[in-house]
């Protein structure tokens, strides 16, 4: 008889501890670059396109397997907080890089990366008033994004310390 499985697959594991490097590697050049600092700029464009290229797979493993059951099961009211936290984070994963790229898009300019001069081609023209608020949004739900990442850390470790459940054991 087949075990249901008490951790997520590899792939999933995996993709979730590179994005949660490349959402840090993100934050962290971010802070330290501006338009001084264009190579720090070039690093977080990168990892804003790991966090994307990353999503792409961990969307398709959870749609097309079971994650392992939480053990002891959850009441209602968490299950539901669960899949409401877990749509609110995949939705960041993928609104804050499109953002970031339209916004520099916007701007005129190419999505750089760090080496060999290589660039995204344009998605859009430029548009200074879509920049701006482009540039806005992507800000101001980059600052909403960590409020979203430390629940979503503190749940974690709620289950972990506070129920006893498996839920955190299940992604190492």
């Amino acid at each position: 008889m087949h075990q249901p499985s008490i951790r997520y697959t590899f792939l999933v594991r995996w993709t979730h501890w590179l994005t949660v490097l490349a959402v840090v590697a993100a934050y962290v050049f971010v802070n330290l670059g501006d338009e001084e600092v264009p190579a720090m700029m070039r690093w977080h464009y990168l990892a804003g396109l790991a966090v994307l290229v990353l999503l792409i797979p961990r969307i398709l493993s959870r749609l097309t397997t079971r994650p392992p059951s939480i053990v002891p099961a959850p009441g209602k009211m968490v299950a539901v907080a669960a899949r409401v936290s877990h749509v609110a984070l995949y939705a960041f994963l993928l609104v804050q890089p499109v953002l970031g790229i339209l916004q520099v898009n916007y701007a005129g300019e190419l999505v750089s990366l760090p080496w060999g001069g290589w660039s995204l081609p344009a998605l859009v023209a430029p548009d200074h008033a879509a920049h701006e608020s482009i540039g806005e949004l992507h800000e101001a739900l980059g600052e909403i994004f960590y409020w979203v990442i430390g629940a979503h850390l503190i749940a974690s470790l709620w289950h972990h310390f506070i129920r006893h459940d498996n839920t955190l054991r299940r992604m190492v």
